[in-house]
């Protein structure tokens, strides 16, 4: 079939530009295995794409790293700056405590309980460590994203974010073989000019 050529050479043929829209993100299902790729012709075909993956082996790393870094005139984050991660999203919220908050980029088949762990560090050798949603609640108290609140984002709590202070945290999608990696930080310059850092690693 030939669309503005009388000469088609393969089943569909199209002479100009092409236009697909509303795909689904199939970068997390194993089924999906093909990428389209084209010649300098334009013929269209599929590699897999394990060939684009690293090589595995001993001392071999898969690993995928996001960052977003931006400056704000108040000790306040901006919620509309988003860092994508995988399957996870991060935002500081817009309070003085500048806490950092999390939820799903998309919508799960059902309630999806996300636990994880976080580590602390600021000014004066201070130091915390826990599991859970808090610091005060069972270690395997976990977030609960379901269909309808998954892109709401959820609070990391205890996560106050001092100047200077290093915060990381740990966690995983249920039934995923990667493992999540978030470090924040906040470094005040003057007394209206602030830096929010956020990089996040996908294993």
């Amino acid at each position: 079939m030939g669309i503005n050529t009388p000469d088609p050479t393969r089943s569909l043929h199209v002479q100009g530009n092409l236009k697909v829209v509303n795909l689904k993100n199939a970068s997390e299902d194993a089924a999906f295995e093909r990428i389209l790729v084209s010649d300098p012709d334009g013929n269209v075909d599929y590699a897999n794409r394990k060939v684009f993956l690293p090589s595995g082996g001993i001392g071999a790393v898969d690993k995928e790293s996001y960052s977003e870094i931006y400056n704000n005139d108040s000790t306040s984050g901006i919620v509309t700056k988003k860092l994508k991660c995988g399957k996870f999203f991060f935002v500081f919220n817009e309070t003085t405590s500048s806490n950092i908050m999390f939820g799903l980029n998309e919508q799960p088949a059902s309630t999806v309980s996300i636990y994880m762990n976080m580590e602390q560090n600021w000014n004066g050798n201070g130091f915390q460590f826990y599991q859970g949603t808090n610091s005060t609640n069972g270690t395997d108290t976990p977030f609960s994203f379901t269909t309808s609140n998954y892109n709401t984002p959820q609070e990391f709590k205890s996560s106050n974010l001092a100047l200077y202070e290093q915060n990381v945290m740990t966690f995983q999608y249920p039934g995923d073989q990667d493992i999540y990696r978030l470090t924040i930080y906040k470094v005040g310059h003057t007394s209206n000019s602030y830096d929010f850092v956020s990089a996040c690693e996908k294993f």
